[in-house]
């Protein structure tokens, strides 16, 4: 394997977000600036974890170990330098030559069948959109999309296309010359029983589906024309294959994650219009799912990204059965999710309300009125009930203490049963002896998974970063300065152009030195320093741990010149005089054990002088 130039690494380094790697691998809560979370490389029970999404390093305070992104699939999977690379480009979606893959993926088939479906699907793509934009067979799908709302760039922005009822992908692949049996394993056609092949996507208005980097994997159609006298399914999605498992996938989960970044949550929809209209109007962090049930590698695929998820499906009570099946899936996940539910008023779904009470309305909805999940349960569970009725306020009180029984923690079952006793006139007394014993036959605690949550991470809230005071404690007062002033010319040209012209200048300790001499290297090639960058460009391991440090410590403030001319004096003038006074202490101890009265009194004035000077300098 050829080695991987650094342009090609800092490209595949640049293109992916660090926290999104960790984030899979090792549950992690903000806290000031960073995140933090118990670390993966060793066994604790305080957080000393940290991820510093804005640098995209890590470090451990615990257990020292740090670095970039590749350093953390290294220590973490035991990978090669260039394992990993290859590991996060794929994920980045980006295409390494093959002379930079290792043996493995080189020759794997699969990995070869993945890249041509993946080059297919996007000419594919680029073919359907090329229809419906600039052509007369295209136009009727297009005036249907701008009669729903959906603008010319939002049709660009999502790559929209059209299948016409005629044949096309046959004479287009033939014409290309495409291989056959990549055409039969792509799912765009069906096998008939002749064993010729059918056009899977026909009249319809198309919708690429992509993975989590943008990449096309498969389609969902939707019928533009229906036909009685076919059974044909008003949205039909690409068959299940290599590169698409529609219950693994979450349609715009590519632009989502990056909107998400800004409010730490993604917005869950029932349908594809839901979505394009909530981007339109300015709310992009939302996703569907591929129009069946919410599954299990769906709420992974959320989980990993935010700490949140907000349920806006349609108004009716159809969306209201869906929001509560919704809920169901997720509520195991309690613990690393925090749920709530945006119900839209007067049954409308996403796309009708924006429509009726344009986007910066939508937007105030998504954003104000968020009901926990407790609260969503008393409204839901008063659908079609009389709750005048004694009958239905027995069974509803009944459904909803179930809800509590299984969902809420000690503190929210007493608001809640205040609630209900205020709203039925009831005394609290009989709901919670009605609550325990339901709390008996299922055999639970009232306490759930969100609890413990709460409660085991509550040290998260306190965590902050004294744990690097501590750390910064074991060097003596020369160490502290050359840290600080090898932060400073790392970080501003100035200060770096200024101990370069210092006469006589070095570091004390032999690691600052050399990461000072390489770093010389380092701006022949970077004009600017990038710790991230900078740490793939050292080769000792050692040397790499004292950047992560350095970057880790939390020099936030700005320099001054008193401050440059202060580390200066203690490296170039007090670390001599110290190791002069440490070399002639040493002496005079020797000198009393041997009893020798001159060498003391010698010993002892050249201290002495020794000791004027240091206070002169100081």
């Amino acid at each position: 394997m050829a080695r991987i130039p650094d342009e090609v690494i800092n490209q595949v380094r640049s293109s992916i977000n660090i926290l999104d790697v960790v984030r899979q691998r090792v549950d992690l809560k903000k806290s000031g600036r960073n995140y933090f979370g118990l670390c993966p490389f060793h066994s604790e029970k305080t957080p000393s974890f940290s991820v510093d999404e804005e640098k995209q390093i890590f470090h451990c305070f615990s257990c020292g170990r740090g670095g970039n992104v590749f350093s953390f699939l290294m220590e973490l999977d035991g990978s090669t330098f260039p394992e990993a690379v290859n590991k996060i480009a794929e994920e980045a979606g980006i295409e390494l030559a093959d002379s930079y893959q290792t043996a493995g993926v080189v020759n794997s088939q699969a990995n070869q069948e993945k890249k041509q479906l993946l080059a297919l699907y996007k000419e594919v793509s680029e073919l359907y959109h090329y229809i419906l934009t600039a052509t007369n067979a295209g136009q009727e799908a297009l005036d249907y999309l701008h009669q729903r709302g959906i603008t010319d760039e939002m049709i660009s922005e999502f790559q929209l296309g059209y299948a016409p009822e005629e044949k096309l992908l046959e004479a287009y692949f033939q014409e290309h010359k495409v291989d056959i049996a990549l055409i039969q394993k792509s799912g765009l056609f069906i096998d008939r029983t002749d064993g010729s092949m059918y056009e899977r996507f026909r009249d319809r208005v198309m919708f690429p589906i992509c993975d989590e980097v943008g990449r096309v994997i498969a389609f969902s159609g939707r019928l533009l024309h229906k036909d009685d006298s076919k059974q044909q399914p008003k949205y039909l999605n690409s068959p299940e294959m290599l590169l698409f498992n529609k219950g693994k996938v979450l349609f715009n989960y590519d632009k989502a994650r990056q909107a998400s970044r800004d409010d730490h949550q993604i917005i869950l929809f029932e349908g594809f219009m839901d979505v394009l209209s909530a981007y339109q109007a300015g709310v992009k962090n939302g996703v569907a799912s591929m129009g069946t049930s919410l599954t299990s590698e769906q709420i992974n695929l959320i989980e990993r990204i935010v700490p949140k998820i907000n349920i806006c499906y349609d108004g009716d009570q159809a969306g209201q059965q869906a929001t509560k099946r919704a809920i169901e899936l997720i509520t195991p996940y309690s613990q690393k999710i925090t749920l709530s539910v945006t119900v839209l008023p007067e049954q409308l779904d996403p796309d009708e309300f924006i429509k009726k009470y344009g986007p910066d309305q939508f937007r105030r909805v998504i954003k104000q009125q968020q009901l926990g999940v407790l609260d969503f349960y008393l409204s839901f569970l008063a659908i079609d009930r009389n709750l005048a009725n004694e009958s239905d306020q027995a069974l509803y009180i009944q459904d909803f203490l179930q809800v509590l029984a299984k969902q809420a923690t000690v503190v929210e079952q007493d608001l809640y049963l205040n609630r209900l006793g205020q709203q039925f006139d009831l005394d609290k007394a009989s709901l919670q002896a009605q609550l325990r014993q339901i709390l008996a036959v299922t055999d639970r605690q009232p306490r759930t998974h969100q609890s413990k949550y709460r409660e085991d991470y509550s040290q998260f809230d306190q965590f902050q970063i004294p744990v690097v005071t501590q750390e910064v404690n074991h060097f003596d007062k020369v160490e502290r300065a050359e840290r600080l002033l090898l932060y400073r010319m790392l970080t501003e040209h100035t200060i770096w152009d200024q101990i370069e012209n210092t006469v006589d200048f070095a570091f004390v300790h032999r690691k600052y030195e050399s990461i000072w001499l390489i770093a010389r290297g380092y701006f022949n090639i970077h004009s600017d320093y990038d710790s991230a960058s900078f740490i793939d460009f050292l080769q000792d391991e050692d040397l790499k741990q004292t950047i992560v440090n350095l970057e880790m410590h939390g020099f936030t403030w700005e320099s001054s010149s008193q401050e440059i001319n202060d580390c200066l004096n203690v490296i170039m003038n007090q670390s001599p005089l110290e190791a002069k006074i440490k070399e002639l202490s040493e002496q005079l101890q020797q000198a009393k054990r041997l009893n020798n009265r001159e060498l003391i009194t010698s010993l002892t004035m050249n201290l002495v002088d020794l000791y004027r000077q240091r206070q002169a300098v100081r």
